[in-house]
């Protein structure tokens, strides 16, 4: 290729659209890594700040960008992307480890995410003993491997015992940063631009779902980002059907359910375009049986392998799940269907984070759609009894997503009823992945009535779905009430957006 004669603008327009991708996650492994070599604590909570600072001046950019008119697309995803990192990374720089986390435990335990991580560090081979002996080792290994190998790296460059533990969450801090990077590529993908592109790329920067997952040592977040990569190769495999993409396609949704069996949520995408091309060229299928062909050969095995592996020695059912009893605190299958189901009652939303009464609160959380909503804001531990300052932040930030949510609830359904340029095989396939979602969510939760399961990291597909709608409809939408419902949303947003900086950048740690 003549640099020459091609330019600059032009040579960086013909830079493979991977390379954002790449570029992004060689930043967070740099910055990752710099920042777990920092020596103690207090350094590092001092790093977290300037790092919120840099993220704040980002996001003022980009807002003063808007305003002035001059955000191009590409400028506006790099400085989206940098302030959705530098939230992450001053996340895990001042959050302790073992703080905020799902079944992970410490590294001083023997099980949890924690102990399995351990486990493949010190030994580094498959447990050779049936893994529901010890708590959460039933997980596919893909994740658990990844941290092992991130701890000898670690370990060589002479991280020890409390800092080597510390450093682990820049594991999950690049998962996160990079699926967000992948996120704005599939809506270049789509075609999205300006306001359609920048308005949900900036909510999944700044939604705190995707924040406090960053700091996870579990594989939630490795199984979100390899779902949204299959879906990133889904929308590619259908504009261009080649074997460049269905390969990537294969190996995303394989290496998902090999992070987190619940990666299977990105398969109604695939299995839509799949039918659908294979109906348009009924006449000459053969190229495309070879390709479907191809695809089951490499994902059925990097899927199942270990779910196969454990039922063969140990007798294990494929979709093994460890059940809390029913005598429980956190038990809520006494609770009627229909309550569970429908009742929205006042007393709910007089505590809008999480109830149990085992930390003290009058009741349980019963219902699967209020512990989504207050989930997906708070998780499990943020609450004012262990953040003082959050009263007030927190009213708005929950308060807000909610109208948020409502609003691009419309959205979707008026996007995807609406034709427009998006292919509607590509909009069936995402509007199937949610529901997929749902209909998982809600039989989790009924299956297994207990309160932690109502938690909005096990229906996070529904997030970035509704996201990606939000984009396809305010791209092809025009006219006077689309106009007004657009505004509410653009306002809806920036107020969560706000809410959600200040309470995960600074109300958090003050």
């Amino acid at each position: 290729m003549d640099k020459k004669r091609l330019g600059f603008v032009g040579f960086v327009k013909s830079i493979p659209v991977q390379a954002p991708c790449l570029l992004a996650g060689g930043l967070c492994i740099l910055l990752g890594t710099a920042c777990s070599l920092a020596p103690d604590t207090v350094q590092k909570s001092i790093l977290g700040w300037v790092i919120v600072g840099i993220g704040a001046l980002l996001g003022i950019l980009w807002l003063v960008l808007c305003i002035l008119r001059k955000a191009k697309d590409m400028l506006s995803i790099w400085l989206l992307w940098g302030m959705g990192a530098c939230m992450r990374l001053q996340f895990i720089l001042r959050m302790p480890y073992n703080l905020m986390q799902h079944d992970v435990r410490t590294f001083e335990d023997t099980e949890g995410h924690a102990g399995y991580i351990l486990y493949y560090f010190r030994e580094a081979q498959l447990p050779d003993f049936d893994v529901r002996t010890a708590w959460q080792y039933y997980h596919p290994p893909l994740h658990h491997m990844l941290c092992a190998g991130w701890m000898h790296l670690m370990s060589a460059l002479g991280l020890e015992n409390q800092p080597l533990y510390e450093s682990m969450q820049v594991v999950p801090f690049l998962w996160s940063s990079a699926a967000l990077m992948v996120f704005a590529v599939i809506l270049r993908e789509l075609g999205l631009k300006q306001r359609a592109l920048t308005l949900p790329l900036a909510v999944m920067a700044l939604h705190p779902s995707f924040i406090y997952l960053a700091g996870a040592l579990n594989n939630d977040i490795l199984s979100i980002l390899l779902m949204l990569t299959a879906l990133l190769y889904t929308v590619r495999w259908y504009h261009r059907p080649t074997w460049r993409y269905i390969i990537p396609l294969a190996l995303s949704i394989g290496f998902g359910m090999m992070a987190k069996l619940s990666a299977w949520l990105a398969a109604p995408a695939a299995a839509t375009v799949f039918l659908v091309m294979l109906w348009k060229n009924r006449r000459k299928p053969l190229p495309y049986i070879r390709q479907y062909g191809v695809f089951l050969l490499l994902c059925v095995p990097t899927a199942l392998w270990w779910e196969i592996r454990n039922a063969i020695l140990w007798d294990m059912p494929l979709t093994y799940i460890p059940m809390l009893s029913s005598s429980s605190k956190q038990y809520v299958g006494d609770h009627p269907v229909w309550e569970r189901l429908f009742d929205f009652s006042p007393h709910q939303f007089r505590y809008i984070y999480d109830c149990f009464t085992i930390y003290g609160q009058d009741y349980s959380e019963y219902n699967p759609l209020v512990g989504l909503m207050k989930t997906a804001v708070f998780d499990e531990y943020i609450k004012p009894e262990h953040v003082a300052h959050i009263t007030g932040f927190g009213e708005v930030l929950f308060w807000s997503q909610a109208v948020l949510a409502a609003l691009v609830l419309v959205c979707m359904v008026t996007g995807f009823l609406h034709k427009g340029r998006t292919a509607w095989p590509l909009k069936t396939g995402m509007l199937l992945v949610y529901a997929a979602t749902m209909v998982s969510y809600y039989s989790f939760c009924f299956t297994f009535a207990h309160t932690c399961t109502q938690s909005a990291r096990y229906a996070t597909p529904a997030v970035y779905i509704s996201l990606l709608f939000l984009g396809i409809w305010s791209q092809e939408h025009t006219g006077k009430a689309a106009a007004v419902l657009r505004w509410c949303v653009t306002g809806a947003a920036c107020v969560f957006m706000a809410a959600s900086a200040a309470v995960y950048g600074a109300v958090l740690f003050i």
